[in-house]
């Protein structure tokens, strides 16, 4: 007879055990632990997950929630004037962020970003240069603003944005200016 007792068995996970996951992941994200990236990816897994113990190995390498929020960085403010500015890989986003294009270029890769709160505002102004916002699918995107003789082409995601994602807000000013946002595939995949 083995002395190790079985394992629990799984249960079937319930719509509501699904939103408390991605609760949890969403403040996860908010608190710096996961990329908006790593959030899509497990916000569309816990939509997919039928037992409870898939639902648990979404988690398995974060805190339970203590109720606590991450305190607030400061905004940040960045000038590409005449000049080319690029941010990418594991950066963290605070609540409201400020990019200027004066005659540059700015691109700015969010899809490895961290999050200091569930709604994150990044102000562009853009006087005849060309900005890049780069976000991962599953995400809720809003844009507004903009400028005389500006144009902006946004790219909508190829998933539509889960329920309890960050919010990005993005909002344009300037004349005479490009704004581009768009989501790519994952790291990983290629395009053929």
């Amino acid at each position: 007879m083995d002395s190790q007792q079985p394992d629990k068995q799984p249960i079937l996970a319930s719509d509501a055990e699904r939103d408390q996951s991605v609760e949890l992941l969403r403040g996860a994200v908010v608190e710096g632990r996961l990329t908006l990236e790593e959030f899509s990816q497990r916000v569309e897994l816990a939509q997919r997950a039928r037992t409870d113990s898939e639902l648990a190995q979404l988690s398995r390498d974060l805190p339970a929630r203590t109720g606590g929020q991450a305190l607030e960085p400061a905004a940040e403010r960045h000038r590409a004037l005449c000049s080319r500015i690029s941010r990418s890989g594991p950066l963290s986003l605070p609540a409201r962020s400020a990019y200027s294009a004066i005659c540059g270029t700015i691109d700015l890769d969010l899809r490895e970003a961290r999050l200091s709160s569930d709604v994150t505002d990044v102000d562009v102004f853009n006087l005849c240069g060309t900005v890049t916002v780069i976000v991962p699918d599953g995400i809720e995107v809003t844009v507004d603003g903009g400028g005389a003789f500006a144009s902006q082409v946004i790219d909508p995601p190829a998933s539509p944005p889960v329920a309890g994602a960050p919010k990005l807000r993005i909002h344009a000013r300037g004349p005479g200016g490009t704004l581009y946002v768009r989501s790519h595939p994952r790291r990983g995949w290629r395009n053929s």
